[in-house]
């Protein structure tokens, strides 16, 4: 089969800023409080919530990935988040850029997807790479809650404070993973429904065409995936989209479950993350992330290498 002729898109450098650990059996919240047995039985134990604000959380993400690669300057930024803004997104973004260090970087910032802003946010970069032909683009999630219940029925689990932040680029840096591909679908006009056999049908829809416009494009296809990373859900949930993705549930890499939550996008890059320092990926070895929300699924497929 012929190599694929699209240029190499990398992404390296995960770095992470989380809120601090606490027991959900100790948050003054009512609907984790009515949830607690199903959320412990689904190895959900702990989340994290921050004093930081969202903006905060970013650059300190943002910080820490540019200190770890040892870059003072990226090319632009991409800015991620589902969560209020502290002003507006215009002065948000910028807030990011000056407290990361680098105030002259165009930023773009980036929503839509909610827990699955990762795959818009990279689809943003890899575009910005191509378009601009940049080197670098420094990507950053980050995500706060500031209201409303942390218990999020959608996955059975408990929502989260904290970012994660990356390189994407025309060259890793260090250990990290080239991008093969990335397709999402969505259903914007979903309503939602009480009965969890229609909505399991929604789900199985929406990651089937993602897969199937993935696969379409994926080169060497027959080669299959070492791991699948999903968000911090429920065991029952996780169990339920490897079946969808066609992969064993023993090969489902999600090891921040009991001490994270659902920290939003970050789960992810800490799936992959972990991959890596846990020595559980090899250079050539596929891994595919599986980004959902309640109305948008994307799947991500990666390769391994050793940088």
């Amino acid at each position: 089969m012929n190599a694929d002729p699209r240029p190499a898109v990398y992404l390296s450098g995960i770095a992470v800023e989380l809120g601090e650990r606490v027991p959900i059996a100790e948050l003054d919240d009512p609907s984790v409080a009515a949830e607690l047995t199903n959320l412990h039985a689904g190895g959900l134990l702990h989340c994290r919530v921050a004093e930081q604000d969202v903006v905060e959380l970013a650059a300190a993400g943002a910080r820490k990935t540019l200190a770890a690669a040892g870059l003072t300057a990226v090319d632009a930024v991409v800015h991620a988040t589902d969560s209020p803004y502290r002003e507006t997104a215009t002065r948000d973004g910028w807030a990011v850029l000056a407290g990361a260090g680098v105030p002259t970087a165009p930023t773009v910032v980036v929503g839509g997807s909610a827990s699955a802003n990762l795959a818009a946010a990279l689809r943003v970069a890899t575009g910005l790479l191509a378009a601009e032909q940049l080197e670098t683009v420094l990507l950053v999630s980050a995500d706060r809650i500031t209201r409303g219940a942390r218990y999020q029925p959608v996955g059975v689990t408990v929502l989260s404070d904290g970012a994660a932040a990356c390189l994407i680029g025309a060259r890793p840096h260090g250990p990290g993973y080239r991008v093969l591909g990335v397709s999402t679908s969505i259903q914007a006009d979903a309503v939602e429904v009480s009965s969890s056999i229609k909505a399991a049908n929604l789900v199985r829809l929406g990651v089937a065409e993602a897969r199937e416009r993935l696969l379409q494009n994926l080169p060497e296809r027959e080669r299959g995936f070492t791991y699948l990373v999903t968000g911090n859900y429920s065991l029952a949930t996780r169990t339920f989209l490897a079946r969808l993705c066609g992969i064993e549930s023993a090969a489902v890499h999600t090891p921040t479950v009991a001490e994270v939550g659902h920290s939003f996008s970050a789960d992810l890059l800490l799936g992959l993350a972990s991959l890596q320092e846990q020595g559980l990926v090899e250079p050539g070895d596929r891994v595919l992330v599986l980004a959902t929300s309640p109305r948008s699924w994307s799947l991500i497929a990666l390769e391994h290498t050793a940088g």
